[in-house]
């Protein structure tokens, strides 16, 4: 059984959605249309700044339970979601259910996409390739340009010299269509990877490509103790990376919001349970 537990409304609408056996997941609604769901209870991957994995990872979700939070948001909201995209609570590559939950939106005819730290590098290739899921778009998580902050921001995804080599056999052979729906995500992190150096050693591996940089600002949760980087210098690394002649879009008003990420309800769930 998935249902919707609680529900949150600012400028988005956040839920918690409670499974057969007890555990929480969170879906949220961006812009009224755009779903957004979990791929697992909790995550392995151990990002430090990140809601979603901090008490490890408990399971897989299921096809029925991934189905099941878009039916449960759509009997919320009364209307079809025009989109879907596997970016919350979970590493969508790690579930192989994601896989047939793709393949359900495309049979609805519904876009879906997922965001992913890039591993398995095995399971990335598959989906970079053309017998691949029909996704709509794949996000990856970088947040780094050299491995030694790679290693601290995304602990257990793959480091950045095999992903970014990936890319670079893969990225070419897709059609423009497909470049377009690809993206390449820095969370900016106060005294962690807002360095200049930190910045070039990225833009030196993204430029090649020439795909998108979605640009984040930082939603502190109540799991971390990391720290917003000033809005000058959000700014000036935005402009930073727009030097370089790249498509750079930044954080949307849902994703600035307190507690805009998602996995922070269910986080701050837990904190007070603590």
């Amino acid at each position: 059984m998935v249902e919707i537990v609680e529900e949150h409304r600012s400028a988005n609408r956040r839920y918690v959605v409670g499974l057969a056996d007890g555990a929480r997941v969170e879906s949220v609604l961006y812009r009224a249309d755009s779903l957004c769901v979990s791929s697992q209870v909790g995550c392995a991957v151990g990002c430090p700044f990140c809601a979603s994995g901090a008490d490890g990872l408990a399971r897989n979700l299921e096809l029925a339970e991934l189905i099941g939070q878009v039916e449960q948001v759509e009997a919320a909201i009364e209307r079809p979601v025009a989109r879907v995209t596997v970016s919350g609570i979970g590493e969508p590559l790690h579930n192989p259910a994601v896989v047939e939950f793709i393949g359900w939106c495309r049979t609805r005819g519904t876009p879906a996409s997922i965001t992913t730290s890039g591993g398995p590098l095995r399971r990335l290739e598959v989906w970079l390739g053309p017998e691949g899921p029909p996704h709509n778009g794949i996000s990856f998580s970088i947040h780094a340009g050299r491995e030694a902050t790679r290693a601290q921001t995304v602990p257990r995804g793959p480091a950045l010299d095999p992903l970014f080599d990936l890319l670079r056999a893969r990225v070419p052979a897709l059609s423009s269509s497909r470049r377009r729906k690809l993206a390449l995500a820095y969370l900016l992190l106060a005294d962690v990877n807002d360095e200049d150096a930190e910045i070039d050693a990225f833009l030196e591996r993204a430029a090649p490509l020439g795909l998108k940089v979605a640009l984040y600002r930082y939603n502190p949760v109540p799991t971390s103790t990391q720290a917003q980087v000033s809005d000058a210098r959000y700014n000036e690394v935005f402009e930073r990376m727009c030097a370089q002649g790249l498509d750079v879009r930044r954080s949307s008003q849902a994703r600035v919001e307190e507690n805009g990420g998602c996995g922070t309800l269910v986080a701050l769930r837990r904190a007070i349970r603590s």
